[in-house]
């Protein structure tokens, strides 16, 4: 069984169209493990099943929290996208 983490139909609408722009879409990842340490970067799809079943490996193997964000669209066409971060208490052996 399959885990949804809260994609509603108006994320899913939003997800699509930008897949039909563009052939593929970047989503903002963040996580946070039980140890204090967290991880911020940008993941690459070209499907929404892609991206669920990414979803659902997180879920799996997670054991803090997670997220996954659609980038807000700025007025000129760019996008609010996370910086590649890695860090707290285990980030320097990364």
């Amino acid at each position: 069984m399959s885990i949804r983490i809260n994609y509603d139909l108006k994320s899913e609408n939003e997800i699509l169209k930008r897949l039909i722009k563009d052939s593929y879409i970047l989503i903002n990842y963040d996580a946070r493990d039980c140890d204090g340490c967290s991880t911020s970067k940008v993941l690459k799809f070209t499907s929404l099943d892609e991206i669920y079943k990414s979803m659902d490996e997180a879920a799996e193997w997670a054991d803090g929290s997670f997220s996954y964000s659609i980038p807000t669209i700025h007025p000129d066409g760019s996008l609010e996208l996370n910086e590649e971060f890695t860090g707290g208490q285990w980030g320097d052996l990364i």
